[in-house]
């Protein structure tokens, strides 16, 4: 019987379901070779299958008779497979980030309505988008059974594919071959290949997917010790938990983010110096994240203050295992903004503004005042109080409240942060191409532009939160790779989402959006907070919206 391809979880670059192959012809040559006609047409058929996406079945059963045969000349095709496919997923994702740039273009000039021309080619984009997000999904498929194939393949293949990824230019093929590695993480040379792919590769694409394929590894299977051809017979008992403390080290906030998540959901007890050692150089997101971990760790809650955390350690020291030094230090305290009485706990925020033509209803409630609640009372003497009650919200036409919460959030921004702002109806827009520093100059161009903005259209949310995660940096393929420029998005509306039909629009079904919000926020980096405005009909998506991306959901 053919070989049979184990797909493991960690593997896939998006979540699916396991792969099997297609049974493989019956005729072999001697000792269950193929024979020399049998291996001349694999070869052509490798050729035609790997020049194009798609072929997923016709694949896999290719790659099962090449492992079942083991010969030097299937086992090449075999580690090619994997370089092929990734290639090809690489360029789609490419042809995808072309075609978003389009749609973007197009929405940018459309909120006062599309002109002939661009109302026939939006909805040409989108149709072609939704078909190559399909097509780009299938190919991953194809991608997660070439990396089961040289997981299953012997260990000198996977030596030669790893030393060929080093040098690749390609980040997704880097981070493909980081997967592997992982999986095969017992063999000396891929223990190498992990490591130093999470401390030294300049992606930090490839660096999370070192974290993603960690975070499939149930704390047990994560420090198996020994393995054929090399084992790391002298490594820690839980490698991955060394992963992730060096982790909390990274340059890219989003790569520690994610490595405080883990360390969470892994209840990494000797993780609480590090952690702490962390907070006093840590961003305003990354600071929230740890100061919630340290106290689900220990009990205590002095937020994401190091000095008061460093004083605690020092009681405490004895009771864990992890002996650590703990500096403790200062960190560089950022004035608390509020939005709607959400606290801006960011110096990367994104605000996303519905602008449609039930906007300039008025608010529901005359005169409404802030659901504001004091956030938990920190432990210890030295803790800073909390913060006072924001202002009361201004009654009046739901768009005039709505400018002046904006005017009054990005005014308290302090000077180190960043800010933008994305306003939608049947398109979108944003204020600046990138995000802009929270300069006195800076935020009053804002607010002359915000002045402008003018109720009118549909609500197309999904095409504000599509622009909004380009802005940030994670819904675009390019190989170069700067840091996520945003951790937290205001997204404020007060309708249920709709396409950008006019002069009739209709409405989107919620859970098509969040699909494509689960994509661009996989790792779980930006936070996305949501205000629905006079309890409107698409209240349980937008709550869904937060709930899904860690953020708060209030109704306004």
């Amino acid at each position: 019987m053919p070989a049979r391809l184990r797909v493991p979880a960690l593997l896939l670059l998006l979540a699916w379901p396991a792969l099997g192959l297609l049974p493989a012809p019956a005729a072999r040559g001697e000792e269950g070779r193929l024979s020399p006609a049998e291996l001349k047409a694999a070869e052509q058929e490798f050729a035609r299958l790997y020049a194009a996406p798609g072929n997923g079945p016709e694949k896999q059963a290719l790659l099962g008779r090449l492992l079942e045969d083991g010969s030097a000349r299937c086992l090449k095709l075999l580690g090619e497979a994997l370089f092929r496919e990734v290639e090809i997923w690489g360029r789609m994702r490419k042809d995808l980030d072309a075609l978003a740039t389009e749609h973007a273009e197009i929405l940018s000039r459309s909120l006062k309505g599309f002109v002939p021309v661009d109302e026939k080619r939006v909805k040409e984009v989108q149709a072609e988008m939704a078909a190559l997000e399909a097509a780009i999904a299938r190919e991953a498929e194809n991608v997660a059974a070439a990396q089961a194939a040289t997981v299953q393949a012997p260990p000198a293949l996977r030596q030669s594919l790893l030393r060929r990824a080093r040098s690749a230019k390609e980040w997704h093929i880097r981070a493909a071959a980081a997967r592997v590695a992982w999986a095969t993480r017992a063999e000396k040379e891929s223990w190498e290949f992990v490591s130093k792919a999470l401390v030294g590769d300049p992606d930090g694409r490839v660096r999370l997917a070192v974290l993603d394929a960690l975070a499939d590894t149930p704390p047990s299977a994560a420090g198996e010790g020994e393995g054929e051809d090399g084992a790391a017979g002298d490594a820690p008992p839980d490698r991955a938990e060394d992963l992730l403390i060096g982790a909390l080290g990274d340059a890219d906030w989003g790569v520690q983010v994610r490595a405080v998540q883990l360390l969470g959901a892994r209840r990494t007890q000797r993780a609480v110096p590090h952690l702490i050692n962390a907070l006093a150089r840590a961003t305003p997101r990354v600071a929230e994240a740890i100061g919630a971990l340290l106290r689900e760790l220990t009990g205590e809650n002095f937020g994401p203050y190091p000095e008061q955390w460093g004083r605690w350690w020092e009681d405490h020291k004895d009771d864990y295992q992890e002996k650590v030094k703990v500096a403790g230090g200062k960190r560089e305290e950022f004035p608390e903004a509020h939005f709607y009485g959400i606290p801006i706990k960011s110096d990367r925020v994104l605000f996303v503004i519905d602008i449609s033509g039930s906007m300039k209803l008025p608010t529901e409630n005359p005169n409404p005042k802030e659901n504001w609640k004091p956030p938990p009372t920190t432990t210890g003497g030295n803790a800073p109080p909390p913060p006072p009650p924001p202002e009361e919200i201004l009654s009046g036409p739901k768009i005039d409240v709505a400018k002046h919460e904006l005017k009054k959030a990005i005014e308290k921004l302090p000077t180190q942060a960043t800010f933008n702002i994305v306003c939608f109806n049947q398109a979108a827009v944003a204020w600046q191409p990138r995000q802009m520093p929270a300069t006195k100059q800076n935020k009053e161009d804002a607010y002359q532009w915000i002045r402008t903005l003018s109720p009118s259209g549909s609500t197309y949310i999904d095409g504000a939160l599509r622009l909004a995660f380009r802005l940030a940096g994670l819904a675009v393929a390019d190989d170069k790779y700067p840091e996520v420029a945003i951790d937290t998005m205001m997204v404020l509306s007060d309708g249920a989402p709709t396409d950008n039909t006019l002069p009739d629009a209709k409405l989107m079904d919620p859970e098509e959006v969040l699909a494509h919000v689960r994509e661009w926020n996989r790792h779980g980096r930006v936070v996305i907070h949501a205000i629905g405005i006079s309890r409107h009909e698409g209240v349980e998506f937008m709550q869904k919206l937060a709930r899904e991306n860690g953020g708060i959901y209030v109704d306004r």
